[in-house]
């Protein structure tokens, strides 16, 4: 079996989280992943007006041979989880380990500045970490500094704390130009922006 060591958290964990269920259900879950079992808890929440309405916390184990094959506990991950969990988890008992995402941030970062535009948007649909990513602030704002040569101006900064540093990176030059003077001026407002594509379907 491969080393984990360099890719565990504090608690000696591959995965450790905890959340609620997905609709309609509003159960409490949390899966745990060592190097050697999956471990995986649940609070259910039941209405108060319910007898035995504080049941126990309930907690199944399996080491990764037998969580490949331990159809019961899919069947209830896949309940509170989806199947894009379950696949995950199978996963990486299977030896798939999902590297790329356990990076550093800075690491990362550093990878999604050397993709292309098209790429970027693919890679922020591909899980809850790199829509993150993929959105933040302080990636298009290098994004914008990399293809924007102009300075940096007072104006700018306010229309980016209006915006964001995503929607003025997509705003073509002549509106941005506009919206500049305006919130100079005092008459910026919360205007919305246009892209030059929407621009031109008008």
């Amino acid at each position: 079996m491969a080393s984990y060591t360099p890719w565990l958290n504090e608690h000696g964990a591959l995965v450790d989280y905890a959340q609620t269920a997905k609709p309609p259900a509003k159960d409490f879950y949390q899966i745990f992943v060592s190097p050697s079992e999956v471990v995986y808890r649940l609070w259910k929440i039941v209405p108060p007006t319910r007898p035995n309405n504080h049941p126990a916390p309930s907690e199944v184990r399996d080491n990764w041979e037998d969580f490949k094959n331990d159809e019961r506990l899919h069947s209830e991950i896949q309940r509170v989880a989806g199947d894009v969990t379950v696949d995950w988890l199978v996963n990486i008992v299977c030896g798939h380990l999902d590297y790329l995402n356990r990076l550093p941030k800075n690491v990362l970062t550093k990878i999604i500045l050397m993709l292309d535009l098209e790429s970027l948007a693919h890679l922020s649909m591909t899980c809850h970490l790199f829509r993150e990513l993929c959105s933040s602030d302080e990636i298009w704002e290098k994004i914008y500094k990399i293809h924007n040569k102009q300075p940096i101006t007072q104006e700018l900064l306010m229309l980016v704390d209006q915006k964001g540093w995503k929607e003025v990176f997509f705003t073509n030059k002549l509106q941005l130009q506009m919206q500049m003077r305006r919130v100079a001026t005092g008459k910026g407002g919360n205007v919305a922006f246009l892209t030059e594509s929407e621009e031109n379907m008008q």
